[in-house]
């Protein structure tokens, strides 16, 4: 009886880790976290193909190196794959959370942001507002003046960004209290669950095409070169 041969899977390269990666495909009972943006990872993935505990969302594989945002207007903001301070972790300047893995930064002036936090859309609806919400990139306060999130009714710190309705003078937190009219009746770990969703939506929602056909170009390639060398 003839022995089968191994399946040879195309593997691909990424700066952020030494070993090849390979697709894969997260189910959410797998309870995996994104090495990249540090989110629950489900569906199309990639992890590595040794024994090192390394996974990346497709969108996270194929974030752009350098962006123009318009949080920070005067420098580009780079892609770290980790942060560059001493202490190995950083402060997302959006939504004030920590961070220890991939983030956009500023080195000029020590600027960070979730790469998830540098996609979410400038507008967003919630189903008890009757205007959309716009993005701001500071509060909408005069110095010294406290602002409240509408929703959770905690404070906002004057620095991170934020969802404003100027017409009716509403403003929620940029993530969970954004989208959930329920958010203030929900527990701490209900809410930071919600935000790191909120969060993860909207970079794979604003990636996910860019990361589909930069994918499907890597893969050929890779198939391509695995014929290539069985037949040589």
């Amino acid at each position: 009886m003839a022995s089968k041969k191994p399946v040879n899977r195309p593997s691909v390269r990424h700066p952020s880790h030494n070993h090849p990666l390979r697709v894969f495909k997260a189910q959410n009972e797998d309870e995996i976290i994104c090495s990249g943006c540090e989110l629950d990872l489900t569906g199309q993935a990639f992890k590595c193909t040794k024994d090192c505990d390394y996974f990346l969302h497709k969108s996270c594989f194929d974030l752009p190196r350098e962006i123009n945002h318009k949080s920070h207007p005067d420098h580009p903001i780079t892609l770290f794959y980790s942060p560059s301070y001493d202490h190995q972790s950083y402060e997302c300047d959006a939504c004030g959370e920590y961070g220890s893995g991939f983030t956009y930064n500023c080195s000029v002036c020590k600027y960070d942001v979730h790469v998830g936090c540098a996609f979410i859309p400038e507008t967003v609806d919630r189903e008890d507002h009757k205007h959309p919400l716009t993005l701001l990139y500071k509060i909408p306060c005069e110095d010294g003046k406290m602002y409240v999130c509408d929703v959770c009714e905690e404070e906002v710190s004057e620095n991170l960004w934020t969802y404003y309705c100027k017409e009716c003078d509403y403003g929620t937190h940029v993530h969970s209290c954004a989208l959930d009219e329920d958010y203030e009746k929900e527990e701490e770990e209900n809410r930071e669950s919600s935000s790191a969703a909120s969060r993860m939506k909207s970079l794979m929602k604003a990636q996910d095409e860019i990361a589909a056909m930069k994918l499907e170009s890597r893969m050929k390639k890779a198939a391509n070169n695995a014929i290539i060398y069985s037949i040589r």
